[in-house]
């Protein structure tokens, strides 16, 4: 008879398994040289270790909890990706089963949780804990990870909404051009996404705000690039309040007053303007030295560069 070997796959569509309870190897793969997989657990959970990337349970105990940190450093690097998987602790079990998970993006991560393990009478309950995330364009992965570097890895979801108000007054004119809208578009979305928020939009603040459409096979930064703003000789940024959402100003005049308002994105050369507010400056050539961006990391908008300083 032949034998069937039963895989799950987690993901956000399946969460939890339940598995009968007997011996477990856990091992990590991917970009895995710089990282380590932990077992925290009560003291009294035998755990045997032989290699920083594999350890094995003879049995459950109690609950612990699986993760992965950097074996150098406090943050792991860009593109580390890894991968856990559990298994069996034995090559002749009957119809053994496979719990694979998901790859995880853990760049800009320190100490990630990937998943939970819970006896159940005499089954073990598994968990996942961290989703792989979205993809999104090399800058807005990049603000991502840099984000997490200050706020951690969100695994649940945010209800909240973003709003991006892009000044539409005349002066923005070489923003839109050249990009550095488009770009702010895209940190946004990344840093929203690290904290869970998926509800981002953007809409043109003259006289009044306009919402931009966006199209589901378009981005935020694309629908952005391709705007066509009624230039005006001014911005009325009262009109902004009590949208429903979050706003995230983007201009290239941030007054001190506005500054203290909302959250800005201020596109300009002027270090000054760091000291309380995110500073994406405009773009040069790629020949030039390498541009900093939030967290030290370069940001990259097709041929040119931009950096964000927070």
């Amino acid at each position: 008879m032949e034998s069937l070997m039963p895989i799950y796959l987690m993901s956000e569509r399946t969460r939890s398994v339940t598995i009968p309870g007997q011996a477990l190897a856990l091992s990590i793969t991917g970009s895995v040289a710089d990282a380590v997989l932990n077992i925290h657990a009560a003291a009294d959970q035998p755990v045997v270790r032989s290699s920083s990337h594999r350890s094995v349970l003879p049995i459950v105990m109690g609950p612990l909890v699986v993760s992965v940190q950097p074996a150098r450093g406090d943050f792991f690097g860009p593109d580390t990706v890894v991968q856990l998987g559990i298994g069996p602790d034995t090559a002749d079990a009957v119809d053994p089963v496979q719990v694979v998970f998901e790859p995880v993006d853990v760049s800009g991560d320190s100490d990630v949780e990937l998943a939970t393990l819970t006896p159940a009478g005499t089954r073990i309950e598994i968990a996942v804990s961290a989703l792989a995330d979205r993809s999104l364009n090399p800058l807005g992965t990049a603000a991502r990870a840099a984000a997490r570097k200050v706020v951690g890895r969100r695994s649940e979801p945010s209800s909240h909404a973003v709003v991006i108000a892009v000044d539409a007054s005349a002066s923005m004119r070489s923003a839109f051009s050249d990009g550095s809208v488009s770009a702010a578009a895209d940190i946004v979305v990344g840093v929203a996404d690290a904290v869970g928020i998926t509800d981002v939009s953007a809409m043109l603040v003259a006289e009044k705000p306009v919402a931009v459409p966006t199209e589901p096979a378009r981005t935020l930064a694309d629908s952005l690039r391709s705007a066509e703003p009624r230039w005006s000789a001014g911005v009325r940024w009262s009109t902004i309040d009590g949208i429903g959402a979050r706003a995230v100003v983007c201009t290239d005049f941030p007054t001190q007053t506005l500054r203290q308002r909302f959250p800005v994105i201020a596109i300009s050369t002027d270090p000054r303007l760091e000291t309380d507010c995110a500073v994406l400056r405009p773009p040069r050539l790629v020949s030039t030295p390498p541009l900093r961006c939030s967290a030290s990391r370069r940001c990259w908008n097709g041929s040119r560069s931009h950096s964000f300083g927070a």
